[in-house]
């Protein structure tokens, strides 16, 4: 085989080899999306914010040293394993500082349960969203 022949070759492996290597990034890069797409359509534990209110009456005691008031919010399809995020209405702030709110809450079967100081004097308004948690 003499010298142009063998560059020749050389050329024509390289641009096969070309081809085949585009085809397979190209097939990669569609497989990937796909899977993307799929899995932005299957997104699970979209939570959706629920705005509510914590009224002044139907509040509960108990033994809890630094939070001995409670109320529990009825929330159904709620479980323990469930973590509740509330936010509270600026406009309610203050309500919620004096009677000592509790920062964190409980999820319980069924329902979540904020804790305060004391119970508050006008009613809290606030919203909650749900993460669920693992069974």
């Amino acid at each position: 085989m003499n010298k142009i022949a063998v560059i020749e070759y050389l050329k024509i492996c390289s641009e096969a080899a070309k081809k085949f290597t585009n085809r397979l990034v190209g097939e990669l890069a569609q497989t990937v999306t796909k899977a993307m797409e799929e899995l932005k359509s299957v997104k699970a534990n979209k939570p959706s914010v629920v705005s509510f209110t914590i009224p002044t009456n139907g509040w509960s005691s108990d033994s809890n040293a630094s939070y001995p008031k409670y109320y529990d919010i009825a929330v159904t399809g709620v479980t323990s394993k469930d973590r509740a995020e509330i936010t509270i209405a600026p406009g309610s702030l203050d309500t919620a500082k004096a009677c000592g709110l509790c920062p964190t809450n409980e999820t319980l079967t069924n329902k979540i349960r904020v804790r305060s100081a004391s119970v508050p004097t006008e009613a809290i308004t606030a919203e909650y969203w749900i993460e669920n948690g693992k069974e």
